[in-house]
């Protein structure tokens, strides 16, 4: 290869990485980028709105080659799922009436506290998924990056809560691809990557049918297949009785700790 042809090759190879050592004020707000992905979804009017319904989907664990059935029920601020995998058992998690909850093979019933309650609750919030101005310290435009392949805008965000995330929102079709944030687990904190594809109109606002989600090493392919309006019977959101047996305990237990002091 000739000096010439090393330099050409060079130059070309500058101009291609270019547009991503955009500098800061190259890049667009924040705000804008979420805003740009709440109007792509159907607008904030819509993506405030409670819907009550019962959403089917499917997720396989890759690595381990599990596949199972996931629904989800939501009614207002009462939320209860399960997910079924064949040789291992049912897992349950929701909020009702204010408890967040989790029963599983592994580690029983739980009432979930702290982080782990606030990761979930999240999963139904409104305000969450639009990034409202009032639960956020900071939202910053740091860089144009890609999720597999696709360009996008990555915004940092530092929330009230401490807790710091990445999304990343498409630079043609604004909705939001991916976004990085660390879960925690009963095995402690685990960085995750969930990336989103797909998005369908769903439960009255477009939502991504398909979600890649990586963490621990393993990935998590959810697929959602279905969502139906119908009002669902007040027995859905009964605590089970494992969870209400806890529920007692700790009401028995809260009298006699504040005597003892």
């Amino acid at each position: 290869m000739t000096h010439r042809t090393r330099t050409a090759l060079a130059a070309a190879l500058a101009l291609a990485v270019l547009p991503f050592a955009a500098s800061a004020a190259d890049l667009p707000k924040a705000r804008k980028l979420i805003d740009a992905h709440i109007k792509a979804v159907g607008g904030a009017k819509a993506l405030a709105r409670v819907d009550e319904g019962t959403l089917k989907a499917t997720m396989e664990i890759v690595e381990a080659g599990m596949k199972g059935d996931m629904v989800v029920y939501t009614r207002g601020g009462d939320m209860t799922m399960s997910l079924t995998f064949p040789n291992y058992g049912e897992t349950r998690m929701g909020t009702i009436a204010g408890t967040t909850w989790s029963i599983d093979p592994q580690n029983g019933p739980r009432i979930l506290e702290g982080k782990e309650r606030q990761q979930f609750t999240q999963q139904s919030d409104r305000n969450y998924a639009a990034r409202d101005e009032s639960l956020i310290v900071k939202a910053e435009t740091t860089a144009l990056s890609d999720s597999e392949g696709r360009p996008c805008y990555r915004v940092e965000i530092e929330w009230k809560t401490g807790d710091k995330t990445a999304d990343c929102y498409g630079v043609d079709e604004h909705f939001l691809l991916s976004t990085e944030s660390t879960a925690s687990t009963p095995m402690g904190e685990i960085k995750q990557v969930t990336h989103l594809y797909d998005y369908k109109p769903m439960g009255g606002i477009k939502s991504p049918y398909k979600a890649k989600n990586k963490l621990a090493g393993m990935t998590q392919l959810i697929t959602m297949q279905s969502f139906d309006s119908a009002k669902l019977a007040d027995s859905t959101f009964e605590m089970p009785p494992s969870i209400a047996a806890l529920l007692k305990k700790q009401a028995e237990a809260t009298p006699a700790a504040s005597s003892s002091n």
